[in-house]
């Protein structure tokens, strides 16, 4: 009974507040994906930030997950609102006062990256979808952009979105995304790319200049540089895979292309600091595991770094072995031709883009003695075609990037 009274008094709130909203002039409010610790998220939150004040918005809040996250890697952050009792035990307080401080902006963008289709677990799916519905009952134009969605959505998450109200805007960040969404929503969905093709590279940075002395040490002895991520999410994607058999597998694969390939060195791109092993500890361990042969031209790139250094350090790569895919924007970013990982679906629709395809390998695939690397050459052999493809796509695929935030 009293959480239909919550209810009841929410919806006459959240209505007052649309007939009397004033938003203040030039502000927007942005939701990440998550908290802190991810460089694909940080390279979305930052593209957006940036693009945002680009555009003449004065005011910026962010919408946080716990109290203690740190956003100190943004500027420009005029408040920070935590949804922490909502996400842990749905507080009706925290909705009330979430609506009163979304009401004060003119714009709500919910970045919805690959959390929008449960793929993760639908409880935080579901959440951010109803936080995006909150704010458009309070009157704030909104916005859930740059996401993908899998080929198996989670059915909850599929009807909290066509539940949305209908002045909630969706923006897949690829042409599979589009057709998903239309197929299973039934109402309209707009085509993007993901926003973090804006991000500005960062090369002036003592940890960049240190990669790129290595990177033209490498290159002026005649050697191609090659990057290569190990993504510590796979050890969640295959059965029975442990770290050690992972690293391995990336060792072994290192040695195979070494063995083709005698003149190619290789700079290790972790792209996430979070958990239990992350992919920071999966690139030490892959480093001590190699050969001298090959250790003596590889290289780690130094963290925590910021997504904006990643995105420089590998501007001047050969070639990139990705296992999340906004390393693979980044190099795509820059025109290196990469390939990768697909423990997700949504590197498919990233790659349809370009025009391209058969860059993908699956994660069970990747444990298979010598695939990863037969992988690797047969795509190594096609860089020449691969890199002029990207850079002929690329300016299109930065203009609907940009659509989004318009």
């Amino acid at each position: 009974m009293k959480q239909k009274i919550y209810a009841i008094l929410f919806s006459i709130y959240a209505a007052l507040l649309r007939a009397f909203r004033r938003p203040e002039p030039d502000s927007a409010l942005v939701m990440p994906p998550y908290s802190p610790g991810s460089f694909g998220d940080e390279a979305v939150v930052t593209s957006v930030v940036v693009q945002l004040a680009r555009q003449g918005v004065k005011k910026i809040g962010l919408v946080s997950y716990r109290d203690d996250d740190n956003w100190s890697y943004l500027s420009g952050i005029a408040e920070v609102f935590c949804l922490q009792d909502y996400y842990e035990y749905e507080s009706w307080g925290i909705r009330f006062r979430f609506c009163r401080m979304a009401s004060r902006y003119e714009r709500f963008f919910v970045l919805g990256t690959d959390v929008m289709d449960g793929y993760y677990g639908p409880r935080d799916s579901l959440q951010r979808i109803a936080v995006a519905k909150m704010a458009s009952r309070a009157g704030v134009p909104t916005r859930i952009i740059s996401f993908s969605f899998n080929n198996r959505p989670d059915p909850d998450c599929v009807q909290a979105l066509k539940a949305l109200p209908a002045d909630v805007r969706l923006f897949g960040r690829d042409p599979l995304t589009l057709q998903r969404l239309v197929n299973n929503l039934q109402r309209p969905a707009e085509l993007v790319a993901d926003v973090a093709f804006l991000l500005e590279p960062s090369p002036e940075t003592a940890k960049v200049q240190s990669v790129y002395r290595w990177v033209e040490a490498e290159q002026q002895a005649g050697r191609a540089v090659i990057g290569v991520n190990a993504n510590h999410i796979l050890l969640e994607q295959v059965k029975d895979l442990t770290p050690e058999r992972l690293v391995n597998a990336y060792a072994a694969a290192m040695q195979e292309i070494t063995q083709r390939y005698p003149n190619a060195s290789y700079l290790l791109v972790p792209h996430d600091v979070r958990g239990r092993v992350s992919d920071v500890m999966l690139a030490e361990a892959i480093h001590a595991a190699v050969s001298d042969e090959v250790r003596n031209h590889c290289m780690i790139i130094p963290t925590p770094c910021k997504p904006a250094e990643v995105k420089a350090m590998v501007a001047g790569l050969d070639f990139v072995l990705s296992g999340k895919m906004h390393l693979a924007i980044a190099a795509l970013g820059q025109g290196v031709p990469v390939i990768c990982v697909a423990y997700q679906d949504k590197f498919e629709g990233l790659f349809q883009h370009f025009e391209l395809d058969g860059l993908t390998i699956q994660p069970e695939d990747v444990v298979m003695p010598g695939k990863l690397s037969a992988f690797f050459i047969e795509n190594y052999e096609q860089r020449e075609a691969l890199a002029e493809q990207i850079r002929r796509r690329l300016p299109a695929v930065r203009d609907l990037a940009r659509v989004s935030l318009g």
